[in-house]
């Protein structure tokens, strides 16, 4: 189980708790990702894919599609390499690199509208409060000097949970099948490099079911994860909280203390 403080308003504490087996315990309006089953307020049931990182190099390789596969190692030939920073190793600067590329990412999806500046301020908020506990992680695959792809994820004592990822592939000037294959690879070098590390599961962050989502879900299907289901939910503990909430649900916002 890990616990982030994401912040604290009207002296009552804000926080995300991934992976619970059942209530932590503590005080505040708690968010809950990942639980093994239900824990105060059900908000949804999630289906992801989970990598065992406890298996050999061979075996996870193994697991993967055919061309999957193939892709891995065709990344060598393409001079595509890994970077990886975890921790209080990312800078202000990774996090606004990141960003920037993934709000290009987005609107070249054309998925970005008004709001763009609050979107990116809100994104880089996020991933500092995660950097200054230690439990982020962002890496990149390369060409030569420029980034194809960038993947963050929240890391815990024993997993990694796949959190964001964006890519080029829709930059006239770079070739979407070496965007592809930096892709695969990258993934497969993060669960080496996190395996190295000591970490036991690698979560894909999700693979759902809907059309919209298919051909994602395939892409990650395709490295031969095993199905699992659990549940986001939220907890509100302590009298304090219970107000709070309640002004959260009248208003829809609070400000600042």
């Amino acid at each position: 189980m890990l616990v982030v403080n994401r912040r604290k308003k009207h002296g009552v504490a804000f926080r995300e708790v991934w992976y619970a087996e059942e209530s932590c315990g503590l005080d505040g309006i708690i968010l809950y990702r990942g639980a093994a089953k239900p824990i105060g307020k059900e908000l949804r049931k999630v289906r992801t894919l989970i990598t065992d990182l406890t298996q050999s190099e061979e075996e996870i390789v193994a697991r993967c599609q055919k061309d999957c596969r193939y892709q891995i190692r065709r990344a060598a030939r393409e001079g595509i390499t890994a970077e990886y920073k975890i921790g209080k190793e990312i800078t202000e600067q990774d996090i606004e690199a990141f960003c920037t590329f993934f709000m290009e990412f987005w609107k070249s999806k054309g998925e970005a509208a008004k709001g763009e500046a609050e979107t990116w301020e809100k994104y880089k908020e996020e991933i500092e409060t995660y950097a200054d506990e230690g439990v982020f992680a962002i890496t990149c695959a390369r060409q030569g000097g420029q980034i194809l792809v960038y993947h963050t994820y929240i890391v815990g004592d024993d997993f990694v949970r796949s959190y964001q990822s964006a890519s080029q592939f829709r930059n006239e000037n770079v070739s979407a099948r070496i965007v592809g294959i930096a892709n695969r690879y990258l993934h497969k070098a993060d669960m080496m490099h996190f395996k190295e590390m000591g970490k036991r599961i690698y979560d894909w962050g999700g693979a759902g079911l809907r059309e919209e989502v298919k051909s994602i879900t395939e892409f990650k299907e395709s490295f031969g994860g095993e199905e699992l289901y659990y549940y986001d939910c939220e907890e509100i503990s302590g009298w304090k909280a219970e107000a709070v909430k309640g002004m959260i649900n009248l208003i829809g916002a609070l400000t600042d203390d």
